[in-house]
């Protein structure tokens, strides 16, 4: 039994006539009862049965069809999967992501990604979460990296890299050097937040939300730019992640407060459709992101 003798009786059966399904595969009628003939010869059984100038199944025919389209199926899955595979020559990668993930976060990760997979062309759309989820549901991107999905039935959510919120202020703040400050206190400082999208501005919400604790918020910025911008020309103190921050911490132009219930440990997340078979680019580029993220915990850990 092979798999052309199965897809012309899979084709007899769906057209319901040896001509139709001759016409339909571009052989002669002959060859298609042939095949059917010798096909009936090795399962020792009679898959058709003729009712004019129509052809009906058999029982044994019935039960035959079945396998046959599964195993055609699998069979046009696994020539798509192989396609799709070389695909990483010349295939394409849409990521989207929140603002940090996609300037503190992705650029060496796609840069590296894009370094083992030249031809693989690559393309990231960094928005606000609301804006990313809607371009996932509707297929424009394959994944997005953000820190604070939405649960939706329609999404599945991983953790791949831990994400640590900070307080951070101007060096000559006279909150700096001093330990464990109550949030109570904290809250009395003018706050620099982001947008009401922000993942990171949502999470600070919540803790002084579920703590009772009103915050003085003194200006709404739209960019973690903006924002250590304000917090260096004293403006205020703010709270953003620590990806965010480590070239103006080692220049000495931000400090770390040491701020109670401080560090806010979150995660990194990979975002993707459920109800969606993720392209071999975008299977390679998570299994890329997890395996880059074991690399450091051993570097860091070794």
């Amino acid at each position: 039994m092979t798999l052309h003798q199965l897809k012309v009786f899979a084709t007899v059966a769906a057209e319901g006539s040896f001509s139709q399904a001759a016409k339909k595969l571009f052989i002669s009628q002959p060859s298609v009862s042939y095949l059917v003939r010798e096909l009936e010869r090795e399962v020792k059984a009679e898959l058709f049965e003729q009712t004019g100038r129509r052809v009906h199944l058999t029982q044994p025919g019935e039960t035959l069809f079945g396998y046959a389209r599964q195993i055609l199926t699998l069979m046009d899955d696994t020539m798509l999967a192989m396609h799709e595979l070389r695909g990483l020559e010349r295939g394409s990668l849409r990521v989207g992501a929140s603002s940090t993930a996609g300037i503190y976060v992705l650029p060496a990760i796609l840069g590296a990604f894009k370094h083992r997979y030249p031809k693989v062309d690559i393309a990231m759309d960094i928005s606000a979460w609301p804006v990313v989820r809607d371009r996932l549901l509707q297929r424009q991107i394959d994944l997005a990296v953000v820190g604070e999905p939405s649960r939706e039935p329609e999404l599945e959510i991983e953790p791949f890299l831990g994400n640590e919120l900070v307080v951070i202020a101007p060096p000559d703040h006279h909150l700096v050097g001093r330990a464990q400050i109550p949030l109570a206190v904290l809250a009395q400082e003018p706050f620099l937040i982001r947008e009401p999208a922000s993942g990171t501005r949502l999470t600070l919400e919540r803790l002084m939300r579920d703590r009772s604790i009103q915050l003085h918020v003194a200006m709404e910025l739209g960019s973690n730019g903006a924002i250590k911008q304000a917090v260096e020309a004293g403006l205020g103190v703010a709270v953003l992640s620590q990806q965010a921050i480590q070239l103006e911490l080692q220049a000495g132009k931000l400090r770390v407060l040491d701020v109670e219930e401080f560090p806010i440990h979150r995660q990194w997340n990979i975002v993707r459709l459920k109800a969606r078979r993720p392209s071999i680019p975008a299977a390679a580029f998570q299994e890329f992101l997890k395996s880059m993220v074991e690399q450091r915990a051993r570097t860091e850990y070794a």
